[in-house]
């Protein structure tokens, strides 16, 4: 769901789901397979694709691919993450997972809970993995990242858990965490991206969380090489400002550009090709509208400021990107792939001659919210539904 533009102020409550939820002995082992396995064949512009349910989970948000045919997935509303495998078993939520906040209200005021996964670079040696949740402090909520070491057998949990960031200035806001994680191929450096918090300002504030992309170390330190280490006036953890909700963050596999996409107000959902240093200009940029219909912002250019790479003419929601480098679908290749909420589509973005040449809304008849899209090893295309029943999807080659 859209919201309007004007700061929101909502009571606090605490509400530490993660380990409620894991407490009473529950033990990881791998359950009987979570959905009847199901198939449907598509039409898309480069021909038929096969879509397969893998699982059925509850609000997913992040995943990602171990070794062999397992994954893990992430339940934003219970605060868990579970392990799976491609024939459809699902684990019980793994202990050992961090509490996270949500405000206890209706859902559409009550974003938080557990987003996104990554693996450590390392991950094959050291076993570790990276949470983004909300998290609650005293003097309120606001996006976090969790360390933690996966240990497998019989039970497998998390282990050595350790809180690495908090960002600051925490309020009562229950909504715009952003919450997207991505690991640059170049250094190892983490980047993670935090919603506005429904303060739209916040993001022009050099030394506010809200409204960034941070970059830190795998300590939760910040980076070396971050645009803003020498200076006393900005915050050190900061990348790139000046955005309102990013949700879907990736590198090129080839280029090594960072792109994202971004929640527009009404309409004008973006695209950004993010550079250190730089500002990308919520709320003075933007190709959208207030929700009252009135105008909003000075336009798409302003002195300073980047302008967006690409507007979306029709309202996408975006959530979860990736460049597509595989080999299944040659015809996808170079291509952004957006995870679509409203738009109940997986979005194809063609690029040529550095610009965007064309949009293709793919998968419109499952008729489902996309919150997340990630490119297997075999180049296949997996993706998160966002329900009560939701699902983990492999699009392969019809």
């Amino acid at each position: 769901m859209r919201h309007s533009n004007a700061r929101t102020t909502l009571p606090i409550a605490r509400r530490p789901l993660g380990r409620a939820l894991l407490g009473g002995g529950l033990m990881a082992a791998f359950l009987a397979p979570s959905a009847r396995a199901e198939r449907r064949t598509l039409r898309t512009e480069v021909g038929e694709v096969q879509v397969e349910r893998i699982a059925q989970v509850e609000h997913p948000w992040g995943l990602a691919f171990l070794e062999g045919d397992r994954f893990l997935v992430t339940e934003r509303n219970k605060g868990a993450v579970r392990m799976g495998r491609r024939g459809g078993s699902l684990s019980e939520p793994l202990q050992g997972a961090p509490e996270v906040y949500r405000y206890p209200g209706p859902t559409d005021r009550s974003q938080g809970g557990m987003f996104d996964i990554a693996l450590h670079p390392d991950f094959n040696q050291n076993r570790t993995i990276f949470l983004s949740h909300s998290r609650w402090t005293e003097q309120g909520a606001g996006t976090a990242v969790t360390r933690a070491r996966l240990t497998e057998g019989d039970n497998p949990r998390l282990e050595d858990v350790r809180n690495i960031f908090m960002m600051n200035n925490p309020d009562g806001s229950g909504l715009h965490f952003g919450g997207r994680l991505a690991f640059d191929p170049r250094d190892g450096s983490l980047l993670l991206s935090i919603g506005d918090r429904r303060n739209m300002n916040r993001s022009q504030d050099p030394k506010d969380h809200a409204g960034s992309i941070i970059r830190m170390t795998t300590d939760g330190d910040p980076a070396p090489g971050n645009p803003f280490l020498n200076e006393s006036d900005k915050d050190h953890h900061i990348y790139a400002i000046g955005l309102r909700n990013v949700q879907g963050m990736a590198f090129d596999p080839e280029s090594h550009q960072l792109w994202v996409n971004d929640h527009g107000p009404l309409r004008g959902d973006e695209i950004h090709l993010i550079r250190a240093g730089r500002n990308y200009g919520w709320p003075y940029l933007t190709g959208g509208r207030d929700y009252s219909g009135a105008p909003l912002g000075e336009g798409t250019r302003r002195e300073g400021m980047e302008s967006a790479f690409h507007i979306f003419e029709r309202t996408v929601a975006p959530s979860g990107l990736v460049v597509y480098r595989g080999d299944m679908f040659p015809e996808w290749r170079g291509a952004l792939l957006h995870g679509g909420l409203e738009a109940r589509a997986l979005v194809r973005t063609r690029m040529a001659n550095g610009r965007v040449v064309g949009e293709e809304w793919m998968l419109r008849d499952l008729d489902r919210r996309i919150r997340d899209v990630r490119v297997h090893r075999d180049g296949s295309v997996w993706l998160l539904t966002e329900h009560e029943d939701g699902e983990v999807l492999r699009v392969s080659r019809g």
